[in-house]
């Protein structure tokens, strides 16, 4: 690991509204994380970590603070700087999925790198890689009503990757996954970071998650509470259920 940040976060806040009604979502952050690195924040609801993650894939600016990602510092930049950040170096997974009803696979897939520019023929055949590559290169034609969750899933997973971003940004992503398609999907990500080189951060509840991580940051009331290497521990995936503390 390079000593190097490529995501740099310094004295970060956010604060939502005004007066007796302001709340201090997130206090005070530094962190550093570093490129090909798979870290999880990890905390409970309320805790601030959904807060961060946004913070951190530029969909929210801070109240206070600066953000830096590969070089870029994001409070700078304009709404329309932001959106093409967003869609050429952070790749997206939800929980929900997100997939567009009555395309196929294929064609969720290649949406983002259509919408950047990629013309049609290249961002199909990015699409069918990235979809052979999550498992999925027999279903390039199916309709996500033809798939089952963890199949959904997955290419959610290989939309993020189409424009291939330098972030992969994954919010609760086994949170609708039953406990092997769930483990299933951690391994993938596993994956992604150590074959692809992406830099993996996930907001997560799922326990299942720290042995594929690098670093755990525990998030409590807005601030960091500790990070956690997982190298330190050790961690049986799906038998943990508190913090390794």
């Amino acid at each position: 690991m390079e000593n190097k940040a490529f995501i740099s976060i310094r004295n970060v806040g956010k604060v939502f509204g005004r007066g007796e009604n302001a709340l201090a979502a997130l206090k005070n952050i530094n962190l550093d994380i570093y490129e090909h690195e798979y870290v999880s924040i990890m905390g409970p609801s309320g805790s601030g970590k959904s807060t961060l993650f946004n913070m951190i894939g530029a969909l929210d600016k801070p109240t206070g603070g600066t953000i830096t990602v590969g070089g870029v510092e994001l409070p700078k930049l304009s709404s329309r700087e932001l959106a093409y950040f967003r869609c050429r170096y952070i790749g997206y997974i939800f929980q929900s999925y997100n997939l567009v009803g009555h395309l196929t696979a294929l064609d969720n897939t290649a949406i983002p790198a259509i919408l950047l520019g990629t013309p049609r023929a290249e961002a199909e055949k990015r699409a069918k890689e990235l979809l052979e590559f999550v498992g999925l290169g027999h279903r390039i034609t199916h309709k996500p009503l033809e798939l089952s969750g963890g199949q959904q899933q997955r290419v959610a997973i290989a939309r993020s990757l189409v424009n291939r971003p330098a972030v992969l940004l994954a919010d609760e992503p086994t949170a609708n996954l039953d406990r092997k398609t769930g483990q299933e999907i951690i391994d993938l990500f596993r994956k992604l970071a150590h074959e692809m080189g992406v830099t993996v951060i996930s907001a997560t509840h799922d326990h299942r998650m720290l042995a594929a991580s690098s670093r755990i940051v525990w998030i409590e009331q807005g601030a960091i509470d500790h990070i956690d290497n997982v190298s330190d521990f050790d961690i049986d995936t799906g038998a943990i259920g508190d913090d390794p503390r």
